[in-house]
């Protein structure tokens, strides 16, 4: 009986270490892949300034990798964010053509959300494996209301891009949040925000990119 016992404990020493360690190697994983890296860049004002960019991840069903950038130096225009620092712009890189592009042209303004546009609707934690049709953000990039800062406070607006990251183009504007959307059926999906205090509903085609009618909730 107190050879069984010691055993016993000696099992659970040996699967205590072996949980703890993969505990290790999880954090160390995630420790990695939350580092970025610091590379200089030309700002648009010809000063000196820092893009940081975090590990670039495969959009799923494309030979497309993206990587959010976090350019710093501007500090007029950085918001005050105590938690994270949001993504000003995103980096792509096609694996087929070899070629890097960014997302929008100018660095200034920040993606304050990104959801991911699809044709069927899963657990956020299964999101990642269904392939994109289009991406929609929630853009700040004006200080409207004179603090010297951009973010969540200010206005926004609503923009979107195809799965690869090209055709970005801003839809709305005068945007107070960006609620959700429907899931996408004939190119044609349902962008649901608030506006001056009112929600409304704008349906879009994807192939043109424009929209076609905007809904609003009467009170």
């Amino acid at each position: 009986m107190k050879l069984f016992s010691k055993y016993t404990g000696i099992l659970i020493v040996l699967l205590l270490a072996w949980f703890l360690w993969q505990a290790f190697q999880e954090a160390a994983r995630v420790k990695q892949t939350r580092e970025r890296i610091s590379v200089p860049i030309q700002s648009q004002d010809g000063s000196n300034a820092k893009a940081e960019f975090n590990a670039f991840e495969q959009i799923e069903g494309t030979d497309i990798l993206r990587s959010g950038l976090y350019v710093t130096g501007d500090q007029e225009f950085m918001a005050s964010y105590k938690s994270y620092q949001p993504i000003q712009n995103y980096i792509f890189f096609n694996s087929t053509k070899k070629t890097f592009y960014f997302l929008k042209p100018n660095d200034r303004g920040l993606l304050l959300s990104t959801l991911n546009l699809t044709e069927t609707i899963n657990s956020p934690m299964e999101l990642k494996k269904i392939p994109p049709v289009a991406f929609a953000y929630l853009v700040a990039d004006q200080d409207t209301n004179n603090d010297k800062r951009i973010n969540q406070d200010d206005l926004k607006k609503i923009a979107i891009s195809d799965a690869s990251g090209l055709r970005f183009k801003v839809l709305l504007d005068q945007v107070d949040k960006l609620n959700s959307t429907s899931t996408v059926k004939n190119n044609h999906v349902f962008l649901f925000y608030v506006s001056s205090n009112k929600l409304r509903a704008a349906e879009v085609d994807l192939r043109s990119q424009e929209i076609i009618s905007t809904t609003e909730l009467k009170n």
